[in-house]
């Protein structure tokens, strides 16, 4: 892993060569995993089609909405690291500065079903950040985002717990002996995105913030589902696109003259 990590900026191929510059794209992206809650989010809001990202597998439409007075762009992410990343170097290509990122993840603790997780810092087990930041065993999130929404959702009246991440590539390869080494690590989570989406977002000079709801459990001695597996009804994921919108509309805003 040492040896991926290249600083120079100038690659064969670069995002700017893909794709242009929107006019007028917001400078705050929301973004979000569930099919389910782009459906939803398109029922409750009269979003604007500015854009998208054409990947082989699917196109990602790029949604502009005035929420409480600030305009704010909407598109849903695609799962797994390389994936994410790719998507968000089209989209900071076109014009966004800040990403605002949620989505379930597993719980390496018994959390309630869709409570709030915030990371503070990800274990880099999967490949895509190596290709953005020095190999290091965990990537920090940045700071002062992790308070605000500690502050955020402490003011709302929301449980949350913060703590470490563990980000895998592999969803079928969370094995007992690994849990229990991320757990001794310190590890309360584990999701397939997060420290890439770290790495990417500080190599690109992107203002990136993100937190989770607890969806499936592998606190106990047998995989627990819960909300995982429950693909046809929303299970919480409406009030975390609401957070995450309040969230949007100050949470960088001491960026926005830079």
């Amino acid at each position: 892993m040492t040896l991926l990590f290249d600083k120079n900026k100038n690659a064969i191929i670069n995002p700017i060569d893909c794709m242009e510059k929107i006019d007028n794209m917001p400078d705050t992206v929301v973004t979000f995993f569930e099919t389910k809650l782009l459906d939803f989010f398109l029922q409750e809001f009269d979003a604007v089609k500015i854009g998208e990202t054409d990947v082989a597998c699917k196109a990602h439409p790029i949604y502009k909405i005035n929420y409480q007075g600030k305009e704010i762009a909407v598109v849903q992410a695609g799962v797994g690291a390389p994936y994410c990343v790719r998507v968000f170097e089209e989209v900071c290509a076109m014009g966004a500065k800040n990403i605002l990122m949620f989505g379930s993840c597993g719980t390496l603790y018994d959390f309630k079903e869709a409570s709030i997780i915030i990371p503070n810092c990800s274990v880099r087990d999967e490949g895509t950040s190596f290709h953005y930041a020095k190999a290091s065993q965990e990537i920090n999130l940045t700071p002062k985002y992790v308070k605000r929404l500690i502050d955020y959702f402490d003011k709302a009246g929301v449980e949350n717990v913060v703590g470490k991440n563990w980000t895998t590539d592999a969803f079928f390869r969370e094995t007992k002996s690994k849990v229990r080494r991320r757990i001794k690590q310190g590890c309360i989570s584990v999701d397939m995105e997060c420290s890439a989406m770290v790495a990417f977002a500080r190599f690109r000079g992107i203002n990136f913030s993100q937190f989770f709801y607890a969806a499936d459990s592998l606190a106990k001695k047998q995989w627990d589902s819960r909300i995982l597996n429950k693909k046809h009804n929303l299970c919480g994921e409406e009030k975390a696109l609401y957070y995450a919108l309040d969230l949007a509309t100050t949470l960088f805003d001491d960026e926005k003259n830079k």
